[in-house]
This record gives C-alpha cells, structure tokens and sequence, in this order.
C-alpha cells in the first residue's frame, strides 16, 4: 500500500518534475554557451558595432566590410532599417560621403539611439518589442474606436461616401456631485426580465436601474451623479455590507459636497407573484410602474447610530415629495433594526424600487419617477 502511494504521487508530480528539470537543462546549456564552453577552435568574433574602444581595435565589423568591399552597405541600410532615413537630420555631419556611418559608431547616442542588437530590433520592430513585453498586439491607439458606429451599407448596393451615424458624446454636467447612487446587493434582478432573481457575473437588473436613475438626475435634470457599480455581494453575500461601506466612506472622502446617497435594492418579501405584483405595482400615466419604498435604519442591533433620527427626517421629506409628485408611487418608509451603513451620512437612505416580480422597464420608470422627486427636494433645500 506504501509504494503504490509513493507511485501514485510520482504520476502526479511528473509533469511537473520534468517541466523543472526540462528548463534546468536548458538553462545550464544556455550558461554553458554564454561561457564559451566547451571552446571550439572558432576564429573569435568581431563586435558588429564596435567602437574602437579599449577591448577592440578598429572599427568593428562594418568598418572591416567596407573597406574590403565596393557595396555602399549605408544604401543597404538606409532601405532596411527606416531609422537610418534621419540621417538627414545630421547632414551637417556627413563629411566623409559614404563614411556617415562612423560620427554614429563614435557616438552612437548622437541621434537619440541604443545601437544595441536587443535594442535596435525592438525599435525598428515594434511586434516584437510587444513579444517581450508577454502580451498581444493592440490595434493602433491613434486611430478612433469604431465599435459605436453604425454598420456599412451592405456590398450588393455600393453607396460612395456612405455616411455613419456616430453617437454623440454625453455631456455631463458641471461643479460636484450632488447624489450617489450605489447597490449593497449589486446581484439582485427582476425575474420575469431576466428569469432569475439574482445575477452573477454580468450586470443585473438592479445596477441598471440605478443607472437609469443617474442618467435622468444628469440628461434631464442636469444634476451631477455619481454612480457606483461596485460588486459588494460576491464572493460572501453576509459581508455585502462590510464591502459597500467602504464603498461610501470611498465616496464620501473624495465628494464631500454629496447631498444625497442611495443604496437601490429591489424588495422580496413573497413568493406569491399576484400579492407581490400587487404591493410593488401601481399605474402612473397609464404605465405599470415599479413602486419605491424608503428603509431607514437604526442602532437597535447595538450597532452605533446616534443619529438615525436625521436618515429618518430626510426619508419623510422624500415622502412628501413622493405622495405630492406621484401618489401612490410611494409605499411609505420602514423603519428597520440594521442600520444599513447609514450612520455614514445623515441623508443615506435605501431605496427599494419594485420587487423581484417586476420587469426591469417597471422600476426603470419608477427610477425616473424618483429623479423628478430628488430634484424637487434639491431645489427646495436651495430656495430655503
């Protein structure tokens, strides 16, 4: 039994195994050759670029060729290697015709250059400069990202100087934010949008959501958004609101003029359809429309939150705003015994918009419903 363990550890290290000893002969072998071991009876090497220093007489190998030859080797050069065309920056020096070779060999830095053969290919071949660097080649950074146009006409019907729509830039608007908008529960969705009521690994309904909610404060409101997409509840969902609270401290540190900060969920309560439709749905405008409920939270787990009485204070304000805009769009404020980072700042509240049983474009109408009601409490903080 002990050998057929040792055996079986053996057939599951060995390609391991030979991995190292593969690359440990190779190094060896590569040590061996940059020693000069073992010697052959090889005539030594001349450095190509040699520079007449104290360890080499001459000029180097090109020196050798050039003057053994009649072949203008700088016409070669100049037509294999495009950086040899700025020597007509350095006319001035070329005195010698031909020999312009050599006020380079003396000072080869002259132009800015590391004639060095490592160096010299990654110049004047850029793949491989990117082969070294491990990763893959990238499309020229220069020329413009044409993903977000639209499609050509097909080839059948061949049109000159086709025209594509480009999308315009969004512009948003000026000075510092006023609202943050961000999701302790970054996974939850909208069953009958996306058949399931959690999301992982791609962007669920809630987050799509909060950004319908920040792009009506921006487009069409013009108050400066911000919008936190950070996944909070993987890879431990019970420590989503560990996470997210550093999100707000994060969001609070570098926006200190935030008025408002919201945490967007989406409410579960039941898994009868018909009784949760009915109490997250309400009809605005002739639309089916998500409905929005305020949870406030407290210090009633023992968790320090002295001044919850202000979250509290800010959450009816936004329900008179509700109930005067959107009657019925409200389904009032719960008052809870979590704090929900809350004590972080006094006008952070959660928001939920619908439950799991809504679409996603009931509560995106709900979340635009909600932007007119934050405006409205804005510019009634402004005007008092």
């Amino acid at each position: 039994m002990r050998w057929h363990m040792i055996y079986r550890r053996w057939r599951q290290g060995a390609p391991f195994i030979k991995g190292v000893l593969l690359v440990t002969a190779g190094f060896c072998l590569v040590s061996l050759a940059a020693a000069g071991l073992p010697r052959l009876n090889f005539p030594s090497a001349v450095p190509a670029l040699a520079d007449g220093g104290r360890d080499f007489p001459g000029q180097g190998l090109f020196r050798k060729i050039l003057e053994s030859y009649e072949m203008d080797f700088t016409r070669v050069f100049e037509q294999g290697l495009p950086f040899f065309c700025r020597r007509q920056l350095y006319e001035a020096d070329d005195t010698t015709g031909s020999s312009f070779l050599l006020p380079w060999l003396k000072n080869p830095r002259k132009l800015g250059m590391d004639l060095r053969p490592l160096s010299l290919v990654q110049s004047e071949l850029g793949w491989f400069e990117l082969a070294v660097r491990g990763g893959s080649r990238n499309q020229d950074q220069s020329l413009p990202d044409e993903s977000y146009l639209v499609s050509p006409e097909p080839k059948s019907a061949p049109v000159e100087n086709p025209k594509r729509e480009v999308l315009q830039p969004t512009i948003r608007p000026e000075g510092p934010a006023k609202v943050a908008i961000y999701h302790t529960h970054t996974s939850e969705d909208y069953v009958p949008s996306c058949g399931n009521s959690h999301t992982y690994g791609q962007e669920a309904g809630i987050v799509a959501v909060g950004r319908e909610l920040a792009s009506k404060l921006e487009q069409k409101h013009r108050i400066r958004c911000l919008h936190d997409t950070s996944v909070h509840d993987t890879p431990v969902y019970r420590e989503a609101y560990l996470r997210s609270g550093n999100t707000v401290e994060k969001l609070i540190k570098e926006n200190p003029e935030l008025e408002i900060i919201l945490d967007v969920h989406r409410d579960a309560f039941t898994k009868d359809v018909t009784k949760s439709r009915t109490m997250t749905t309400t009809t605005i405008n002739d639309q089916q429309v998500a409905r929005i409920y305020i949870v406030v939270g407290t210090d009633r787990l023992g968790l320090t939150h002295p001044n919850w009485q202000q979250n509290h204070a800010f959450a009816l304000e936004l329900q008179q705003q509700l109930e005067a805009l959107y009657p019925g769009l409200s389904r009032g404020i719960k008052i809870d015994t979590a704090r929900f980072n809350q004590h972080l700042h006094s006008r952070l509240v959660l928001i939920e918009i619908g439950g799991d049983q809504n679409t996603l474009e009931e509560a995106k109408l709900g979340a635009g419903y909600l932007a007119d009601v934050l405006v409205a409490w804005l510019r009634n903080q402004t005007e008092n």
